[in-house]
């Protein structure tokens, strides 16, 4: 799995590149290029979750394997502060029956800028990247995905799965929290809030709890 991401982002570097040569003056911190540890491949549920973008990160683009050592580094945040989205990543995982700190993840967008989300040309520019999830989830196979990426990212993924159905969960809204149907995605896809957003609404634990009702 490993030796096809590096071939898959290798065959992509000349555009990572040129996302960062259309912008020289700003902080394009990137790309977050994946590498998952064996325990995602040994998971009785395996999970990848796709965030927005990273508050901030490596720039290693003539290096790939070298980009890709920086995610494995990372180990998904298992020295990171605990801040909700990590925070919640290990409840889900639990939830899952999985290990902790063994899901996959990945971002829609590839770059942040400053540390944050890309805005207006940035973000169209960098959203030229946004197929390359599809390649990504043929390499490492989910059995679930969960979008923690809201409802402003909606269109983003209209664009990349053609046709996606976003399917009402009972007691939420499908703002809050909902399915995904697609045949490019898991049967269990979902999308909802920010982990954060989810916290200051409340509805953190009933989040967890329908995961954990649709585990294998």
């Amino acid at each position: 799995m490993e030796n096809e991401l590096y071939t898959l982002y290798t065959s992509r570097q000349k555009d990572f590149k040129k996302i960062v040569e259309t912008f020289p003056e700003d902080d394009l911190a990137g790309p977050l290029l994946m590498s998952p540890n064996p325990d995602y491949y040994t998971s009785q549920n395996k999970l990848l979750i796709i965030g927005q973008e990273t508050n901030g990160w490596n720039y290693h683009l003539d290096d790939i394997a070298k980009q890709m050592k920086t995610y494995e580094d990372f180990n998904v945040g298992i020295e990171y502060y605990a801040s909700p989205f990590w925070n919640i990543t290990r409840k889900v995982e639990k939830a899952l029956g999985n290990k902790p700190h063994s899901c996959a993840w990945t971002n829609l967008n590839k770059f942040d800028l400053n540390a944050g989300r890309p805005s207006g040309e940035y973000e169209k520019v960098i959203s030229e990247l946004d197929d390359i999830l599809l390649s990504e989830l043929k390499i490492i196979k989910p059995e679930f995905c969960l979008f923690y990426t809201g409802p402003s990212f909606d269109n983003r993924l209209r664009k990349v799965f053609q046709d996606i159905e976003f399917i009402e969960i009972p007691n939420f809204t499908i703002t809050q929290f909902c399915k995904l149907k697609h045949p490019d995605l898991p049967e269990n896809s979902y999308r909802s809030h920010h982990p954060k957003s989810l916290r200051i609404r409340y509805l953190e634990d009933k989040f967890i709890d329908y995961l954990s009702k649709q585990k294998n």
